[in-house]
């Protein structure tokens, strides 16, 4: 299945981890914020959110927890 980050996302359930390594480095701010604020609601209370080193959810939602470099908790 093919799906484009940038249009409405299937449901597909709950995810423990989401990874967007290297995904949102061509994005524009809002295009950031907008693709985060879909992604974050299929991620499970405890769940992990991995973005790459050069990227950072910081001024995008601000309510998950940092836990390494990169790494983010959705408490």
């Amino acid at each position: 299945m093919q799906v484009n980050l940038i249009e409405p996302l299937p449901k597909p359930g709950e995810f423990d981890v989401i990874f967007l390594r290297n995904v949102m480095i061509g994005f524009d701010p809002d295009t950031k914020r907008r693709l985060v604020a879909r992604l974050l609601p299929l991620l499970r209370e405890g769940g992990r959110f991995f973005v790459s080193h050069s990227e950072t959810l910081h001024g995008n939602h601000d309510t998950q927890i940092i836990v390494a470099p990169s790494v983010y908790l959705k408490p």
